[in-house]
């Protein structure tokens, strides 16, 4: 098994303190508009870096990507919604999920590296949840091939981006782990999200990784927690198919909801005790952490595994009843964004 964990590649991009004078981009985007007066603020996040081990998106794109790439999000956005998103001062769950891309600072690479997933379980978690072990990860060496790994099933995954894995069973012939390496190999190069504000998943070396299938079901059913500010406020049962999807909706005391369109989930109702346990678990993952979505899986015997974090679930674009994306959004106290602690004013010279 490589043992080496994947450090931080930063593209060479401007500093935000060479940026923060650029002239307000001279256009009738409303979303643009907005992003001038963030540039040109007094105090505001322009003036300021990020402390070492973080970085937003204002910092990852260049002067000259960022209003490119921040007007063609928007346009996503408005596609549909109906509106631009609110970047100066959102209030809506969708607006600071938006926002958020560029102005929200993450924690490079850990948010983005399933290697490093388990770094976002505090102390007081630990005896509640663990990670699926991972049995092999590595840039460079082949897949493991026959017995090289335990019998049993296991998911190949890149480390970065999503829906990249495939299900796999060990022993494994040559013939199928050649025919993997041909498929994954090249997913090490993709640039994952770059074009939609999910710069993230850029900032390291992407590996293959091996990681064993949690439980026995044919299809692992993800058990999702969006956590807003510390409380969970709702909850998804998802199962990827070989083809498609089913889910079911939660309200977070399992009452099911909103689930008019598309196939539910077939899988096993989690006991009580382990309801509780992902509940708790999710809290503290989540409780510093703003907006998040925290995945869970469960063994045979209902012990929950970490799956991963989503920060963005749904990129901003999902369609949510007014009342919800406004009660979300008051959920989510976005001056802890703009204020955290982490960031600093440039160095003078």
């Amino acid at each position: 098994m490589s043992s080496s964990v994947p450090q931080p590649q930063i593209a060479d991009h401007p500093t935000v303190a060479s940026r923060k004078t650029a002239a307000a981009p001279g256009t009738g985007h409303p979303t643009l508009r907005q992003l001038g007066r963030l540039i040109l603020e007094p105090g505001g996040p322009f003036t300021k870096l990020p402390r070492r081990g973080y970085q937003r998106g204002i910092d990852y794109y260049s002067a000259a990507q960022l209003p490119l790439l921040v007007g063609g999000v928007a346009n996503r956005f408005f596609a549909v919604h109906g509106r631009y998103p609110n970047l100066y001062a959102p209030e809506l769950l969708n607006d600071k999920i938006f926002a958020s891309k560029f102005l929200r600072l993450f924690k490079i690479p850990e948010t983005a590296n399933k290697l490093l997933t388990s770094s976002f379980i505090p102390p007081e978690a630990e005896p509640l949840v663990t990670c699926a072990p991972i049995v092999w990860h590595s840039r460079t060496e082949r897949i493991p091939r026959g017995n090289e790994i335990e019998a049993g099933v296991y998911y190949l995954k890149s480390s970065h981006g999503c829906d990249m894995f495939q299900r796999i069973h060990y022993p494994l012939s040559d013939d199928r782990a050649d025919a993997l390496e041909e498929r994954f190999r090249p997913v090490l190069n993709k640039r994952y999200g770059v074009k939609n504000g999910n710069w993230w998943h850029n900032c390291f070396a992407p590996e293959l990784m091996i990681e064993k299938a949690i439980g026995s079901e044919e299809f692992t059913t993800s058990l999702n927690y969006v956590v807003v500010g510390g409380t969970v406020v709702r909850l998804t049962a998802y199962q990827k198919l070989s083809e498609g999807y089913r889910k079911t909706n939660f309200e977070p005391d399992w009452t099911p909801y909103d689930n008019a369109a598309g196939a539910r989930a077939e899988f096993r109702m989690p006991s009580q005790a382990a309801k509780d346990r992902m509940a708790k678990a999710a809290q503290l993952i989540g409780k510093d952490l703003g907006y998040v979505r925290v995945d869970f899986l469960l063994d045979d015997d209902d012990a929950p595994y970490l799956g991963e974090l989503t920060f963005t679930p749904g990129n901003g674009l999902t369609v949510l009843k007014p009342e919800i994306d406004q009660r979300l959004g008051q959920m989510w106290d976005w001056s802890a964004v703009l204020d955290d602690d982490r960031l600093a004013p440039p160095k003078p010279g």
